[in-house]
């Protein structure tokens, strides 16, 4: 951090190390990110770097989702903490980056993986809890049963969170918004991956992240049509404004399924003693919307290409 965003207060802190304005959840734009500043001038000043901080919320996340697992009404209200600070911690990485310029592809993978680890430990806590609760005749019956929809409700959270991930940079790279664009395509990673030294940690991470990025599009066909033409025939400013009236309210729509609506029903659901509905929302709820929300960005996409 420069000299001069010591002396920023909180909110221009926050205002700077946001990736851009208008497409955060609430609850990140109002309480998250003002919490998370506290801590990230403090990594910086110890000069912690980002990934380091993504290894942080991990911990902190899963720590919750072990202590969540057990029996005791104070030990699952520090599980929920913790899973709390894993959210914050998950908002400081980005901002260190930012307010750093400490960007890694790495560090796109290595955010991913700390998610998916909190993601999975939060639904085996939701299993474990159930275990003893048999609504069978048969507790082996009821044990499969669990066991299958805590894998289904990790699988729908690993689909259903790529799609906020990608439209959001979409979003960003469509209206120029430089900061917090993150948009990669899988046939530059692809290069990437085959440029990195052989058998090195960031070859694996590339590889990892070429995977990732390539089932994005595989999902988006219209979006790489159109991210095709552009590369040739470049943006105006018709196509931006079009695209931008179409994508801002649904942008927004995404958060719904980011980490604060998923992990609130999930919480809820635990110091409920309703733990079968946490493992339900994501294909109830989540996943019909996440179908809803695909449709409408491709038919954006397919109406703006003629612009190009």
């Amino acid at each position: 951090m420069q000299d001069s965003d010591k002396k920023l207060s909180a909110r221009e802190a926050v205002l700077s190390a946001r990736k851009c304005e208008n497409i955060n959840d609430p609850f990140d734009t109002y309480v998250v990110d003002y919490v998370a500043i506290v801590f990230t001038k403090l990594f910086i000043f110890l000069h912690i770097i980002p990934n380091v901080v993504t290894v942080f919320s991990m911990l902190s996340g899963v720590a919750g989702g072990i202590l969540l697992m057990m029996n005791g009404v104070w030990l699952n209200v520090l599980g929920a903490l913790l899973v709390f600070l894993s959210a914050v911690f998950d908002a400081c990485d980005g901002q260190v980056a930012r307010l750093t310029k400490h960007y890694s592809r790495m560090g796109r993978w290595l955010d991913g993986l700390s998610d998916g680890s909190v993601y999975a430990t939060l639904f085996a806590a939701c299993v474990v809890r159930l275990w003893n609760r048999p609504m069978f005749d048969s507790a082996l019956a009821w044990h499969v049963v669990i066991i299958a929809l805590g894998v289904l409700a990790f699988a729908l959270y690993a689909l259903q969170c790529q799609l906020p991930d990608y439209y959001k940079n979409l979003h960003m790279f469509m209206i120029d918004n430089s900061h917090g664009n993150e948009l990669s395509r899988a046939k530059d990673l692809k290069k990437e991956h085959l440029a990195a030294k052989p058998f090195s940690f960031e070859r694996f991470a590339l590889f990892a992240y070429c995977l990732y990025t390539g089932a994005q599009e595989r999902r988006a066909p219209n979006a790489q049509k159109m991210l095709d033409l552009i590369e040739t025939e470049g943006k105006n400013d018709r196509l931006t404004d079009a695209f931008y009236a179409g994508s801002r309210r649904l942008v927004m729509t995404t958060n719904l399924m980011t980490f604060n609506l998923r992990t609130l029903v999930l919480l809820a659901c635990v110091f409920l003693r309703v733990e079968l509905a946490a493992l339900l929302f994501d294909l109830i709820v989540l996943e019909p919307l996440r179908v809803i929300i695909l449709k409408k960005y491709e038919k954006l996409c397919k109406d703006v290409i003629p612009l190009i």
